[in-house]
């Protein structure tokens, strides 16, 4: 499922192994000459959901994507490039300036067969497009917590040549190792009942144990068996 925001923000809930799009339309200018823009992406998830898959989704312009370095940060301050200014090192094609191609239009996955920053045309737009492997892997990011603030990170090397950020979409599937640790500390205990007992109370998502939009005994029961399974 995919939902976009005009704002530089987007909020979310996820549930449980769930995959979800946030996507972000920014419209933000890119500096030259090494300044960094920061796009944020708020993803809001349930207690507990840890990253199973990751892959974002960028669509921008730029007269020459060989300026540009692009990484990714989670909320935890895992970071990870996924695009350093490609066709650098020369390696005699297109030249010492990196690939001279435009535009963007590519998902960042690790499912790709073709790395990114081995692309390269002059007269095809966007010259980054489809599938693509980051430079670093988004496996990286696997087991991390999914809530929280990540962060698209561009910078342009160059003081020549311009673009703009237009769309990120960042997709993650999560899953929750142990459902009944809504206090997420590794512990089950009183205060996880506790937690729970206020979020069904409250009719909070987190609590839709069975979910089907409903609370109710099935909810009561499934948190009962997942507490009495323990945490792995």
């Amino acid at each position: 499922m995919k939902r976009s925001a005009a704002s530089i923000t987007a909020l979310l809930l996820a549930t449980s192994a769930s995959a979800i799009d946030i996507c972000v339309t920014p419209n933000t200018p890119i500096p030259d000459n090494g300044t960094e823009v920061a796009i944020p992406i708020f993803f809001i998830a349930g207690a507990g959901e840890v990253i199973a898959t990751i892959n974002i989704e960028l669509i921008m312009t730029h007269d020459w994507v060989g300026d540009l370095q692009i990484k990714l940060r989670s909320p935890t301050g895992t970071t990870i490039t996924l695009l350093d200014r490609p066709g650098i090192p020369s390696a005699g094609f297109p030249g010492p300036f990196g690939c001279g191609g435009q535009d963007l239009a590519c998902t960042f996955t690790d499912a790709a067969t073709t790395p990114a920053e081995s692309i390269c045309s002059t007269t095809l737009t966007p010259v980054i497009a489809g599938p693509v492997i980051p430079t670093q892997p988004m496996d990286t990011f696997l087991a991390e917590p999914a809530a929280g603030f990540w962060q698209l990170l561009i910078t342009d090397q160059s003081p020549y040549d311009t673009g703009t950020v237009l769309q990120a979409c960042l997709s993650i599937t999560t899953n929750t190792p142990c459902p009944a640790d809504l206090t997420a500390d590794g512990v089950l205990d009183f205060f996880d009942v506790s937690a729970f007992l206020t979020a069904f109370g409250n009719q909070d998502p987190v609590a839709d144990f069975q979910p089907d939009g409903s609370f109710d005994f099935f909810d009561v029961s499934a948190f009962l068996a997942a507490f009495s399974a323990g945490c792995p």
